[in-house]
């Protein structure tokens, strides 16, 4: 019941509405295209340039050349989807602050039913985010959304600059050392030192104390997924070592303990955390399922569609039969799905799967300084 009455604070627990930062409208056309491979196409070669520079060490020359297609690719998938992205999620929140208690309590309670045990490690994070400071981490949010948006508006004027009057922009003039000078003068000029400084000091503490409680509470999982890589490491090792030297260049095999080391981690990660992902998903059904159904009396109550005495949903046992049916049909539905989300909400929840692996394996692998982790 402790818990419940937790998982029932949501509302109050939001700090105030987020100010809409929406960016301009943009329609998607083969213009806006074209603008954005042009943007990679600068990001490619700022990272080429940078490589390029003698003083750069050769592990980190190697890196940005082969990072250099990926960060073009990501920057042009980026300024096509946060103009979409970021208003949704401002809505979303705003919506969550004029929401009725007891509308989130069922949105909530519904989430737990069906997704308790997919999002087990970010449901976990979001409450220990709410709980250690969450207006914090929106607040630094804002002020780092601010500081792009200047850098963006400055970097699009420096992209129509035309100083010498011959009909090309002067950025794509200019050999990749200057281009990455001069944006990076763009970048110091248009933000705010102080304001980044704190606001990514506010979220480096707020992942820290996440890292540390989520590594508390899922202290068993870590200890399983440790063993278990600890104890496969070595026959994997006589295994796997002789065919893959015997299949590899002689130049390639120092990459080979590494790989059985982190093929290792990866076993053990993925079977730790199905065994935690499974008690989960019966926790959180059976949570979600009482939450949701006694907030659904409340409302029922209150509209006058049902009455059970002064006392409310505490002089009956409807909420309790309800509750136990919604729990049941979560803990199948989870069950019936290996705790993966189905076709096609895996689209659509895409970004939080990735959330939830990344969180995964920070915090089994991680280290993060804190006294209460051991």
């Amino acid at each position: 019941m402790a818990e419940l009455r937790r998982s029932s604070n949501i509302r109050e627990s939001l700090p105030g509405t987020m100010v809409s930062m929406r960016s301009p409208t943009r329609p998607h056309s083969a213009l806006n295209s074209a603008g954005d491979r042009r943007e990679a196409e600068r990001v490619e070669r700022i990272c080429l340039a940078l490589a390029a520079k003698p003083e750069v060490p050769q592990w980190a020359r190697t890196t940005l050349v082969a990072m250099a297609p990926l960060l073009a690719a990501a920057t042009q998938g980026f300024n096509a989807a946060a103009p979409v992205v970021w208003p949704w999620m401002v809505s979303g929140y705003n919506m969550a602050r004029v929401l009725p208690k007891d509308v989130l309590d069922v949105l909530y309670g519904g989430v737990l039913i069906f997704f308790g045990g997919s999002f087990t490690a970010t449901l976990a994070a979001a409450e220990a985010f709410r709980v250690s400071g969450g207006d914090r981490v929106y607040a630094s949010l804002q002020d780092l959304y601010l500081d792009f948006e200047a850098v963006k508006i400055a970097n699009a004027i420096d992209n129509k600059k035309d100083d010498d009057g011959d009909g090309t922009a002067d950025v794509d003039q200019i050999d990749s050392k200057a281009l990455a000078s001069r944006k990076m003068g763009i970048v110091l000029k248009s933000v705010n030192p102080e304001r980044i400084m704190t606001a990514l000091g506010g979220l480096a503490q707020a992942l820290a104390g996440v890292l540390a409680t989520l590594k508390l509470q899922f202290a068993r999982t870590v200890a399983i997924a440790v063993s278990i890589s600890d104890n496969l490491r070595k026959p994997a090792g006589i295994l796997l070592t002789p065919a893959l030297a015997a299949a590899m260049p002689i130049e390639y095999q120092h990459w080979i303990s590494p790989s059985i080391n982190l093929v290792c981690k990866m076993l053990a990660m993925t079977v730790a955390w199905m065994l935690t992902r499974i008690i989960a998903a019966c926790h959180s059904s059976m949570l979600g399922g009482l939450l949701a159904s006694r907030a659904l009396l409340r409302i029922a109550q209150r509209r006058g569609w049902v009455k059970f005495g002064k006392d409310g949903d505490s002089d009956t046992l409807v909420d309790e039969y309800f509750g136990w049916f919604l729990a049941f049909v979560g803990i199948w539905w989870q069950l019936r799905n290996s705790m993966s989300v189905p076709f096609p909400l895996n689209i659509v929840l895409f970004p939080f799967s990735v959330t939830e692996s990344l969180l995964q394996w920070m915090v089994t692998w991680m280290a993060v300084n804190s006294p209460a982790v051991v």
